[in-house]
């Protein structure tokens, strides 16, 4: 009787109340700003070759996403029999039969298949796969910009959304069918949502909210990357001291339950199939010893030529892969050493080294791409906040460090390429936008000395970069696979003005080449 009239909660103060509605119009407006950015990426590529690129480019891992999609259709979801790719380089080293035996059988995914799954539920409509794509890259900078906002307050979360939004590789990686933008988005959902159950009062219905939403996306990312087969068991470990310390098991168990069941569907596939039950990629040998090899490159895709005859010592099982490769080096466990010393160096370089398809490419066809900020920009204040931030482990923080050193690791597996350390900018999109935004605050309190040398921290890693860190000379950043690829889709569409245009673009950029 007395809760018909219990009185109505006392309304939010006029300041507060007006802050949420301008808070509300400047989420619609950037929210307006970034479609409207995706839409001219998407306009200007659909109106290129790159919407062909995907199909001819047969040597690719976005052609055989598509021929795998196209498997799974035929096949149904259990795909008894996915596909395999097998190139020109896995031809001269061994015939398939063998390349199966090693990989461990045919029933086996070739890499993590959530995203072949999804590139199948929307064939043959693959414009609407390219939307999805974008919306996730929209979702990421969203996502960054509510962690960071978590992390280190509003301000830096707004900033982390800016540069994100205006970030070109996110934009370049968003059109090929490539599985990159899907686990940069679950990776950045899930540290917001990691980020937001850390702080939130464990008893309550807002971290059962977020127990259950991260348990999802950790199993999302068990079936988009093979890296959180590390990441799983690290993130459900922490939760479980937390919630011991915090005597709050039920969100252990929310969290642990909704991973189970978001990765059971491929357990049951798995064991329909006759497949190792948690297996879900069988590309680890070959990853590792093209990384890792005594001729390997630290920043470019090379098949190192030990690559044959290690696996043939070691039938691809991966313990003696690691140590065979290793051992290819002249002066064994230190030459290794030296080369992954050589990878990390290369991340300072501003080359963007090509995989499946070329930022540079990219950068011709997409002025979200050309004009966008570039990842030597982000990473010197990045690294700048990363160190600014070692000592913050409240609200959160040390999440992003607990994910850093996974992925560092899966990228050191292989090789550094563009594509692929586009994923460090999960980390540092957050960390640059807490150290611009200290900057910011050392100026606004007259700081100057202090923001002077901040600056000055800033400006010497650019021209580090630009200068001694450089590897790759600016002649040789573009590569004529595309233009080659693009010429004959225009010969092929039968459109000469544009067939002529690339041929005399082929001539200027590489004149000792014919198309």
């Amino acid at each position: 009787m007395n809760q018909m009239f219990k009185p109505a909660p006392s309304p939010l103060p006029p300041t507060a109340e007006s802050g949420r509605r301008q808070q509300r119009r400047l989420a619609v407006l950037a929210g307006l700003v970034l479609c409207v950015l995706y839409t001219i990426h998407l306009e200007c590529c659909q109106n290129s070759a790159l919407q062909y690129v995907d199909v001819l480019y047969e040597n690719a891992d976005m052609h055989a996403n598509l021929v795998w999609a196209s498997g799974i259709r035929e096949q149904g979801w259990l795909n008894p029999d996915p596909y395999h790719p097998y190139t020109g380089w896995m031809r001269r080293i061994a015939p398939y039969p063998q390349w199966v035996q090693w990989w461990g059988g045919g029933q086996i995914f070739q890499q993590s298949p959530l995203y072949a799954y999804l590139l199948a539920a929307l064939l043959p409509k693959l414009f609407l796969m390219r939307l999805l794509q974008a919306l996730m890259g929209m979702g990421t900078c969203a996502c960054l910009g509510l962690l960071t906002a978590r992390i280190a307050g509003r301000p830096a979360g707004w900033l982390a959304f800016w540069l994100a939004a205006l970030y070109a590789p996110f934009y370049a990686y968003s059109w090929p069918f490539l599985r990159d933008g899907l686990g940069w988005f679950i990776t950045a959902a899930l540290l917001w949502a990691l980020a937001e159950l850390t702080c939130a009062e464990w008893n309550s219905r807002r971290a059962n909210f977020f127990a259950w939403l991260a348990g999802v996306l950790l199993g999302l990312g068990f079936l988009a990357k093979e890296n959180y087969l590390l990441l799983v068991p690290a993130v459900l470990f922490i939760v479980a001291v937390m919630a011991w310390q915090r005597r709050a098991g039920g969100v252990w168990l929310r969290m642990g339950l909704a991973a189970g069941l978001v990765i059971a569907p491929l357990l049951i596939r798995n064991c329909c199939v006759q497949a190792p039950l948690l297996s879900s990629s069988n590309r680890f040998a070959e990853s590792f010893i093209s990384g890792n090899a005594g001729s390997s490159s630290p920043s470019q895709f090379v098949v190192p030529p030990e690559t044959g005859q290690i696996l043939r010592d070691t039938r691809a099982r991966a313990l003696p892969v690691i140590r065979e490769t290793i051992a290819s080096h002249p002066d064994g466990a230190a030459g290794w050493l030296k080369l992954q010393s050589q990878k990390c160096l290369s991340l300072f370089d501003p080359y963007e080294s090509p995989d499946n398809l070329s930022y540079y490419f990219m950068a011709g066809i997409s002025p979200s791409v050309r004009l966008g900020l570039q990842f030597w920009m982000l990473l010197v204040p990045g690294l700048a906040g990363f160190f600014l931030m070692s000592r913050q482990w409240a609200r959160g923080h040390f999440w992003l460090w607990v994910f850093l050193l996974a992925f560092t690791a899966s990228l050191l597996v292989g090789i550094p390429v563009s594509r692929y350390r586009q994923s460090l900018m999960i980390f540092f999109i957050p960390w640059a936008a807490c150290y611009l935004v200290f900057l910011g605050g050392l100026i606004r309190r007259r700081q100057f000395w202090p923001a002077c040398g901040g600056l000055l921290i800033l400006l010497l890693g650019w021209l580090l970069e630009q200068g001694p860190l450089a590897r790759q000379p600016r002649s040789l950043y573009e590569r004529p696979t595309e233009y080659f690829i693009a010429a004959q889709i225009y010969q092929q569409l039968g459109d000469e003005r544009k067939l002529a245009e690339m041929q005399a673009l082929i001539h200027q950029k590489f004149p000792d080449l014919k198309p």
